[in-house]
């Protein structure tokens, strides 16, 4: 009898332990949870937050634009009125030739500056916009046009 009774302790015993530790990982499935809903409503704000600041930099590009006016079309880059920063702008030869040459100079790749928009240039440009904080398009955008022409400006002064 006693060692019947014994028994039915230790199974008792394992029995509440695999009940605790499976009301563990319960608890702690339920902490996944919400932590996964926290990861996706902080990447949904992201998202947002990115297209804000786009947004926001296009409206100061455009601002600038309206106060100061494109002086020549090497400043300015643009062919209308619209301007975006993440779209591409329409460019010559010689201003995406430009553009590589300051990619290069800045370290953004080893590429032919050759005036065409391959797949190193587009590496480069991403590289670039990564670096400065702007919407990676691999795009020689109006925005990130201008972050080149700033760098420029601030490393030869």
């Amino acid at each position: 009898m006693s060692q019947l009774r014994q028994q039915i302790e230790t199974v008792t015993a394992e029995r509440d332990q695999l009940a605790k530790g499976n009301e563990r990982r319960i608890l702690a499935g339920q902490d996944l949870n919400t932590m996964l809903k926290r990861i996706e409503a902080a990447t949904e704000e992201l998202q947002q937050l990115d297209s804000l600041r786009a947004s926001v930099s296009q409206a100061i590009e455009q601002g600038r634009l309206q106060l100061t006016g494109p002086s020549d079309r090497s400043t300015a880059m643009t062919e209308g009125p619209e301007v975006s920063t993440t779209s591409s702008v329409r460019l010559s030869k010689l201003e995406i030739r430009a553009a590589q040459e300051a990619l290069v100079d800045f370290g953004y790749g080893k590429l032919k500056a050759d005036g065409a928009l391959g797949p190193a240039t587009r590496k480069a440009v991403e590289a670039f916009e990564r670096a400065k904080g702007l919407p990676v398009t691999g795009r020689l955008g109006t925005a990130t046009l201008q972050a080149l022409r700033t760098h420029t400006a601030s490393v030869t002064q």
